[in-house]
């Protein structure tokens, strides 16, 4: 038998429940559109489902008459799920509220949180505001979240990225600087290229940030094209100096004047150093620079490369000089003359050069094989070979290894297969790099070995070499290299070989891993395909049409619209109509971008009164222009 008291009890909490149900339900009778979404909305925040909760809330601004509206939200703040407290936000923000600040910056600070998830939410608010919340999150001490936020901001890519880079290492909190400089130095020059850009020209005159800037363009693969570091102008002398050397060696012709005249100031390794990224760039109207320098010279080195610099810029003038060094007595000097004689002498010389292979000192060989791989001929490739076979010098290992690389021919690239398997990494990439040029059929069982390397950038080189060569073996080399392919590799690759890469690009577009790479892999995709403007419609039209991946197709959609713009309006309706929850909702929050569209209203209109609370709840919020 029940109490009198528990009766009680139940009448209370019945009584209760039926206040709430009158405050969130719709009145009786015939609604508006735009009514129905109020209430759903209203209602919605009571969701058990989070990310209608979040909708949710934001869709409470739409309603003018409820005067509890900054309460409900302030409640909201509260909830335990991010998804949530992310609608609260976005709401906060639409009523100019600045309580959204702190929502953001408290989920940047929570170690449970994953940046990347709470990041998405600054997407739609201006830079600067944008910015601002990102530089006070750094700059809080009272967590130790710095790290990640500036990792995922990174990976993440953003158009926005160098500009918030730009303010961060500006910032005169010590801590948002600090972080600010972690992140700069992450940037890839392939991927980022333009963040960089953004960057240098920002901080042109930093000493401190031009240091980083010049670290990341000294890690790159010197056919990577270092522009950013143009727009730099350091105080340090010796630092402005490394830039010069350091665009000199990734093919910056415009630094050759710049150049020499480091060359010419500097002295002993520095001095050397600066001369063998001349020889990148060398002018031949700078010969009588040069020979002046050769008149001061004391060093063997700093004369071996002035001679080499000479030889290479096709000058005459100093044969009897060379004659003399290579006949001395002076072993040191010796390899000075053979290559300058060698150089000018071509094929007439080759001889002579095959003998020099033989010679007792490394620098002399070095010098020989360097002449050897300037003539190219095939009546090389035994000379070489026999020497390779001798050699233990790594040094002069690798100036053979050049100069059989260097030799077009079927016997060279036989000859390169048997050095895939070398100790030394340097000596293995140029092989494998020299392989995956040729074009050749014989060379692929040295590529197949290559793509076991311990070195990625050899087992990059492979598949490269797989790409320009055999297009049917490609495409499993490159489903399995998806795996490990450094970021960049693949834009690096669109950049080189175009249209060749569009099956290519689509295999990457499907790729299904959903951990960090996996999305940093098809975000590459997208922007490697941005790079074949006349391929990009077609591709995303024909992976939409195929792909059962809700996420893909929602951000193929959304990029398609970019693009097209309302050319998308059926496919947008028919991912609103699709029987997946996830893509139907997004089906239905991309119907906001289809402004007058009656069809699309009209989907809206039928979603309000759909069983499925997500549906309803997104189709309020997106009737009502949320």
């Amino acid at each position: 038998m029940i109490s009198a008291h528990f009766r009680s009890t139940l009448t209370l909490v019945a009584a209760a429940l039926l206040l709430a149900s009158v405050a969130t339900a719709a009145p009786q009778g015939k609604l508006t559109p735009r009514t129905n979404a109020q209430y759903i909305l209203r209602g919605g925040i009571k969701a058990a489902d989070f990310t209608a909760r979040g909708m949710a809330y934001r869709g409470l601004v739409f309603d003018r008459s409820n005067k509890d509206l900054v309460k409900q939200l302030e409640d909201g703040t509260q909830d335990p799920q991010w998804v949530v407290r992310k609608g609260v936000a976005e709401a906060f923000y639409a009523i100019g509220n600045p309580k959204w600040k702190q929502v953001i910056k408290d989920a940047l600070a929570l170690p449970v949180l994953n940046p990347y998830d709470v990041l998405p939410t600054l997407d739609t608010i201006p830079d600067a505001q944008a910015f601002a919340v990102l530089v006070e999150s750094l700059s809080d001490t009272e967590h130790s979240q710095q790290d990640k936020i500036m990792a995922a901001l990174v990976g993440r890519n953003r158009p926005n990225l160098g500009a918030f880079l730009k303010v961060a290492v500006a910032s005169k909190a010590l801590l948002a600087r600090q972080t600010g400089l972690k992140g700069v130095a992450a940037l890839d020059p392939v991927l980022q290229a333009a963040h960089l850009e953004v960057v240098a020209k920002g901080h042109a005159g930093d000493d401190e940030v031009i240091r980083i800037l010049v670290d990341v363009g000294a890690a790159a693969d010197e056919r990577v094209a270092l522009a950013f570091l143009a727009s730099v102008k350091p105080k340090d002398v010796s630092l402005a100096n490394r830039i010069v050397v350091l665009r000199a060696l990734h093919g910056d012709k415009g630094v050759s004047k710049a150049l020499l005249k480091v060359c010419q100031t500097e002295t002993a390794e520095a001095q050397i150093a600066a001369l063998e990224a001349y020889k990148k760039v060398a002018d031949k109207a700078d010969a009588p620079a040069l020979k002046v320098l050769v008149e001061s010279a004391a060093n063997p080195q700093l004369v071996f490369v002035l001679y080499e610099i000479l030889a290479r810029l096709g000058d005459r003038s100093l044969a009897a000089e060379a004659l003399k060094l290579a006949e001395s007595t002076d072993v040191e000097v010796r390899a000075s003359g053979v290559f300058y004689l060698g150089w000018v002498g071509g094929a007439g010389r080759l001889g002579e050069m095959h003998e020099y292979l033989r010679d007792g000192i490394p620098s002399v060989r070095i010098a020989a094989a360097r002449v050897v791989g300037y003539i190219a001929s095939p009546v090389s490739v035994v000379p070489l070979r026999d020497r390779l076979d001798k050699e233990r010098d790594d040094g002069v290992r690798i100036e053979l290894i050049k100069a059989l690389a260097s030799i077009k021919h079927r016997d060279a690239y036989e000859g390169l297969m048997f050095y895939t398997r070398e100790k030394n990494t340097e000596l293995r990439r140029i092989v494998v790099r020299a392989l995956a040029e040729s074009g050749e059929s014989l060379a692929r069982p040295g590529l197949q070995n290559a793509l076991n390397d311990s070195d990625v950038h050899i087992r990059t080189e492979a598949v490269r070499g797989f790409l320009l060569s055999d297009i049917a073996e490609a495409v499993k080399v490159w489903r399995r290299s998806l795996q490990w392919l450094p970021r960049g590799a693949l834009l690096d690759l669109t950049r080189e070989l175009g249209k060749t890469m569009e099956g290519f690009i689509e295999i990457g577009l499907f790729e299904t891993r959903n951990d960090e790479a996996g999305v940093a892999l098809r975000e590459e995709a997208f922007i490697a395909l941005q790079l074949l403007p006349q391929a990009q419609g077609p591709m995303l039209r024909k992976v939409e049409q195929i792909t059962e991946d809700d996420d893909l197709r929602i951000r193929v959609l959304t990029r398609l619209f970019e693009l097209e713009g309302s050319k998308v309006a059926v496919e947008i309706k028919t991912l609103a109509m699709s029987q997946s929850p996830r893509a139907r909702i997004a089906g239905l929050r991309l119907l906001s971008k289809l402004k007058g569209d009656k069809e699309a209203r009209d989907i809206l209109e039928k979603a309000l009164d759909e069983p499925d609370e997500r549906i309803r709840v997104a189709a309020a919020l997106t009737y009502l222009g949320g």
